[in-house]
């Protein structure tokens, strides 16, 4: 048995335990939306381009609470960054232009806590544009 779990461990560090997924321009991060993917798209704003090419990013991170009634769940969405500073709900993505965009970044709410602080159990969405 501890060769079994020995040989599967070896194996996890040999294959990398990153969050890569292969694209057509090589090895892509799956958190990170970059300027040079973006203009691969058709989009004209940064809610469109995750919808193409990061679609999990807009996806709800389920109840905030396990108290809350079936019927009346209240869901958590990932909360829009912009350079750092707090920029609002997911629906401002749209007045995003890409042309500005240098990355889109996703944070799940353990990342988004130990950078931004507490009250992002959906996550973060992280635009940085150009300066």
């Amino acid at each position: 048995m501890k060769k079994i779990v020995f040989v599967f461990v070896l194996m996890f560090i040999v294959t990398g335990c990153g969050s890569v997924s292969e694209g057509t321009t090589g090895r892509v991060q799956n958190d990170v939306l970059t300027a040079e993917e973006i203009a691969t798209t058709t989009a004209t704003n940064a809610y469109d381009a995750i919808s193409l090419r990061r679609p999990f990013f807009l996806k709800s991170r389920g109840m905030r609470s396990l108290r809350e009634a079936p019927t009346g769940q209240t869901v958590e969405y990932p909360i829009v960054y912009l350079d750092r500073m707090y920029y609002g709900e997911l629906d401002l993505l749209r007045t995003l232009s890409v042309t500005t965009i240098v990355e889109i970044r996703y944070l799940d709410f353990n990342a988004a806590t130990l950078q931004f602080g507490t009250g992002h159990t959906g996550g973060i969405i992280h635009v940085v544009t150009k300066r």
